[in-house]
């Protein structure tokens, strides 16, 4: 689709010229004396000459006009006969997509000397920076006084912990000993407790033996007690014949009666024996044998429990002694890691790095504290070299490994360095300055191909310039991207025609930094207007009303349905959905930057990659309105939005309602950054 705008005065040149002087240039000093007619004339020629040089020059100062003066931009073309227009060819030719970024070079084998003693300490001697040192030099040394003197304190408190160690096993070694006496004498007691009862209790024991001699006893009292029954038998037949008295025969029966009791004493004895005495005596000796049992198995244990506590105070003390050796080498181990030796050959660098929490530059030198694991020299291999870049989120799906990189030193702005992509982070960094916590950047490693001889001049620390080749085409359509805008979603581009201009509809592919794939629209050898805003503006916006009716008239999309498109009035041009800039896949395609997509869209250099409108309008002006009155003032309004504040703010309040913002963002919602041709680089 084309429109055919009044014609314009043909431009003499491609680029609009300086403004001439010939008319106002310098005039030569009057004389002393000069004739009326003279002033006459020099006076006449001023009076030319001055809105001739305001003239040729309108094409810088027109569009400030305009801008304080709006009512002269909707004059028709015709009538404003504007002739500064900045013309370009679009051409067929190669086709380069890049990312250009800077890093800082170094060694791919950098050996790190890091201070491994804990807490901070001081530096009092280390190698100049420049030096080179060889293997086993020494290249730094710490402060070790304080260590020194701890050192002392611990070797005394090492002996006093071998010490109570020593003490510890000796008082186990007695603890044994003395268990075993203890367990020894009850055994024995045990023992002849237990030979007590069964020398009682056997046949032939002191229960037998016992009842024998009373027996015996027995027998021998009933033995006298018959013979005495018999003797007074007999006294009784002398006493009767006359031949024994009566007082011999009393004696005899007394001695009879003496053994009658004997018998019955015996006999009582026996059996006191046998239902008394055996039963508590064989009681009382099973009872001590038991005793003697329990106690055995109580010094048992008494002695396992002594034990156990002498076992344990010797592994306290052991490992209390452990411990306090294990300081004792940990200080020596300090002691000798503040004296630093070079692990390899190297020139010596300094690790000065800044400090990412705040401005400080952290310095290496005589007298600088330093912490531990910090960095203090770097002896890097100058054979093997990269350059260490960040790269924004907006570009990091079109790196890869292996993609061809130029570098470029600024050191060495003469020469060209060969590189490759080696590495990607996976994730953004995490470390970078607090104000700038929302940009999201990742890390990449460029790898230096070149030989050796031409790699040894470089220097860590150099910054170097990256321009990464993602792709590259022949013969392809291309016009400069300032000769694009976007409109409400359509690419639209204005081209001379004899000796009018007219708008075209344009469709256009894949995007770099200063063309744009022209898919139709335009043809090889089209003359396009590269500064379209400055000449065109009431026409653009015209259009623009156009095309935002058409979308108000169409049905509405379902949610998650509506199409990716680029904000109302910006100059960068979208990409095709079947010909996206690079591969699909990307933390910048699939995780959006801090606060989810906005009306600005990607960040600056996002390579012209489309974005869906996604987000929530409502949510992000929310987190916009810090204040939350429901207004937006221009402190509260991201950077980028600002330049477009007087144009969402509709009612001139001075502030920006949510239903202002929802409008403006229905114009220049989707992909890219608002901002008109002036973001995209177009001329005024």
């Amino acid at each position: 689709m084309s429109t055919t705008l009044p014609p314009l005065p043909s431009p003499t040149s491609t680029r609009p010229t300086a403004p001439s002087s010939e008319t106002g240039g310098n005039f030569p000093s009057a004389p002393p004396r000069r004739s009326p007619w003279r002033r006459r004339l020099t006076t006449l020629l001023v009076l030319i000459g001055l809105p001739l040089a305001a003239y040729q020059s309108r094409a810088a100062w027109w569009p400030t006009l305009v801008r304080f003066a709006p009512w002269l931009g909707k004059l028709p073309v015709s009538e404003r006969k504007l002739d500064g227009l900045v013309l370009e060819t679009v051409k067929r030719g190669p086709f380069q997509i890049t990312v250009t970024e800077r890093g800082t070079l170094d060694s791919m084998r950098n050996a790190v000397l890091t201070s491994k003693v804990e807490g901070s300490t001081t530096i009092i001697s280390i190698v100049k920076e420049g030096e080179h040192v060889k293997e086993g030099d020494l290249v730094v040394e710490l402060d070790s006084s304080a260590l020194q003197d701890k050192l002392t304190q611990q070797q005394i408190a090492v002996t006093n912990a071998k010490s109570q160690l020593d003490t510890a096993m000796e008082n186990v070694e007695i603890q044994k000993q003395q268990n075993a006496s203890d367990i020894a004498a009850a055994e024995l007691k045990l023992k002849l407790a237990q030979l007590d009862l069964e020398n009682y209790e056997k046949a032939d024991g002191d229960f037998a033996q016992q009842k024998r001699e009373l027996e015996a006893q027995l027998t021998l009292a009933r033995d006298k007690l018959a013979q005495a029954k018999e003797q007074e038998e007999y006294f009784e037949r002398l006493v009767k014949k006359g031949f024994k008295t009566q007082n011999e025969l009393n004696a005899v029966r007394i001695t009879k009666r003496t053994e009658e009791i004997n018998v019955e004493v015996a006999l009582n004895k026996l059996k006191l024996l046998e239902e008394a005495t055996y039963v508590r005596t064989i009681t009382e000796l099973k009872a001590n044998a038991e005793e003697y049992a329990r106690d055995l198995q109580r010094w048992q244990a008494k002695a396992k429990a002594a034990l156990s506590q002498k076992e344990a105070e010797l592994e306290g003390k052991r490992l209390a002694y452990q411990i306090e050796l294990d300081r004792l080498e940990r200080l020596q181990a300090q002691i000798a890691a503040c004296k630093i030796y070079a692990p390899q050959d190297g020139q010596v660098i300094y690790a000065n790095q800044r400090d990412g929490r705040s401005s400080d530059q952290v310095l290496i030198e005589e007298g600088a504290t330093v912490r531990e694991r910090q960095p203090i020299v770097t002896l890097p291999d100058l054979t093997a070299m990269k350059v260490n870049a960040r790269v924004h989120e907006s570009r990091i799906s079109l790196m890869r490994k292996g993609l061809p990189v130029t570098v470029k030193v600024d050191a060495f702005p003469d020469e060209t360095f060969r590189g490759e992509v080696d590495a990607v982070a996976s994730v953004p960094s995490s470390t970078g300055s607090s104000f700038m916590r929302d940009i999201k950047e990742y890390e990449a490693t460029i790898r230096i191909l070149d030989e050796n001889e031409k790699v040894s001049k470089l220097r860590p620390g150099l910054t170097a310039q990256l321009e990464v080749l993602v792709e590259s085409r022949d013969d392809v359509l291309q016009a400069p991207i300032q000769a694009v805008l976007n409109i409400v979603g359509q690419q639209i581009a204005f081209v001379v025609n004899g000796k009018t201009v007219e708008r075209r509809d344009v469709t256009v592919g894949q995007t770099n930094d200063r063309f744009v794939e022209i898919l139709s629209g335009l043809a090889e050898g089209d003359l396009v207007v590269m500064n379209p805003r400055s000449h065109f503006e009431r026409e653009i916006k015209e259009y623009e009303a156009e095309l935002i009716k058409r979308q108000a008239d169409k049905p509405q999309t379902p949610p998650g349905m509506m199409p990716p498109v680029e904000p109302a009035g910006s100059d960068r041009p979208a990409a095709r959905p079947d010909r996206p800039n690079g591969p699909p896949s990307g933390p910048s395609e699939s995780a959006p930057g801090p606060g989810g997509p906005v009306p600005g869209g990607p960040a600056p250099g996002s390579e012209g990659r489309p974005r869906g409108p996604g987000g929530d309008p409502v949510a992000f002006f929310e987190r916009m309105d810090k204040d939350g009155n429901g207004k937006l003032s221009g402190d509260e309004l991201p950077e980028f939005l600002r330049a477009r504040a007087a144009e969402m703010d509709t009612d001139g309040d001075g502030a920006v309602t949510l239903e202002e913002f929802k409008t403006a963002r229905a114009r220049f919602s989707g992909g890219g950054r608002p901002g008109g041709a002036a973001a995209a680089g177009g001329s005024e």
